[in-house]
């Protein structure tokens, strides 16, 4: 295995790790556990940080992939998983701008208030992050079918 395909099976793990925390997250705060919920999102939107860095330390210093025996179907594959993880940066993004807008209203004990209401923009996160959960998983699927890809024409 080359330097290129082990990265991009460590980042493959790293986007399952993100996937799973995330599903942690959400389960954690539909069981009302909101502490557990943000620092599960936390991980993972610090897990992409180190995606993001480390794949700019991988160009600079093992370059990009010869994309020379790539066929359509494998661009394809390619391009809808970019499209997942365009979705997921920035309906991760919205659900964490919109969580830091209302943690004032959490309280110290980051307790879910009674009254929905006393959470605005509640929904607009709570959509967002449906957004960013679905895509995540769909990411880590193209991602798979992607480095399958790469490991088939090794």
């Amino acid at each position: 295995m080359d330097a290129k395909l082990l990265y991009w099976t460590a980042a493959l793990a790293n986007l399952g790790v993100i996937v799973a925390c995330g599903a942690r997250g959400v389960g954690a705060v539909r069981r009302g556990e909101v502490r557990t919920h943000r620092r599960m999102m936390l991980t993972s939107a610090a897990l992409v940080g180190v995606f993001l860095v480390s794949y700019l330390l991988k160009v600079a210093l093992l370059g990009k992939e010869d994309r020379s025996r790539w066929t359509g179907l494998d661009y394809a594959v390619l391009y809808a998983h970019e499209l997942c993880i365009a979705a997921m940066l920035l309906a991760g993004a919205v659900a964490l701008y919109r969580a830091w807008r209302f943690r004032k209203a959490l309280g110290p004990r980051l307790a879910l208030p009674s009254d929905p209401e006393a959470l605005p923009g509640r929904s607009a996160h709570r959509a967002a992050g449906r957004v960013a959960t679905r895509a995540g998983v769909l990411a880590f699927l193209t991602a798979f079918g992607v480095w399958l890809g790469m490991l088939l024409r090794a």
